[in-house]
């Protein structure tokens, strides 16, 4: 083999590993980004699953109850956009412990959440569904 064979051959391996450690990456939204904000909550994605994620909220200080509460949902929209476009979601609050959330990622609104798991089987799809595309608007400009 050339050397120009042997670099194509190396270059080509370095980018795989490149883009799988990308795709790899656990999701993060630090609500610091937002000039001026008083609010310092960090979302991070600790445990990923096939089609649910486990999330670790810190928060340090909390802001509005509204500017906060629409913070957590963007974050978690964007998680949801980020794991494959998801539109709907469930999530159970303090799971697997304190300060954690387990969210499920569903592919229509008609989809039972225990197809997600045992974890979500107290959950049924009209009570606990969120349809995050209702946010859609509100997330835009908190960009």
């Amino acid at each position: 083999m050339t050397g120009k064979g042997i670099l194509f051959i190396t270059l080509i391996g370095a980018l795989t590993l490149a883009v799988s450690s990308v795709h790899g990456q656990l999701f993060e939204s630090d609500s610091k980004r937002f000039d001026g904000s008083k609010m310092d909550i960090v979302v991070r994605e600790i445990e990923r699953r096939d089609r649910s994620s486990v999330v670790e909220i810190k928060i340090k200080t909390l802001g509005s109850s509204v500017g906060s509460s629409f913070f957590l949902l963007c974050s978690l929209r964007q998680l949801a956009i980020e794991r494959g476009g998801y539109r709907y979601i469930v999530k159970i609050e303090e799971q697997p412990k304190r300060g954690q959330m387990l969210v499920g990622f569903l592919r229509n609104s008609d989809e039972v959440p225990v197809s997600l798991g045992k974890e979500f089987s107290a959950l049924t799809a009209k009570d606990a569904v969120i349809d995050l595309e209702q946010f859609a608007e509100i997330c835009a400009e908190m960009k």
